[in-house]
């Protein structure tokens, strides 16, 4: 990735996916009914919600990590 501003998006957009998961399954599963075959699964929908749900976040924390250190070195 060579943008950090691009990095800065990738993580806002996997720290939504993240709330989304703990906070609001009705909306995700009406997103995993149009995305099943591409990229949801019901069952980690229904059944791993929870540990997607932290994946995600974590996931976001780090790209808002790489991007933020990007945007703003250490001199």
């Amino acid at each position: 990735m060579s943008s950090p501003r691009l990095k800065v998006i990738i993580g806002l957009f996997f720290f939504f996916i993240g709330l989304g998961y703990l906070y609001f399954p009705r909306i995700v599963e009406r997103t995993v009914i149009f995305f099943r075959e591409v990229v949801f699964n019901d069952a980690h929908m229904a059944l791993e919600r929870r540990k997607w749900g932290i994946f995600f976040l974590l996931l976001s924390i780090l790209f808002l990590y790489m991007g933020y250190c990007a945007l703003y070195p250490v001199k």
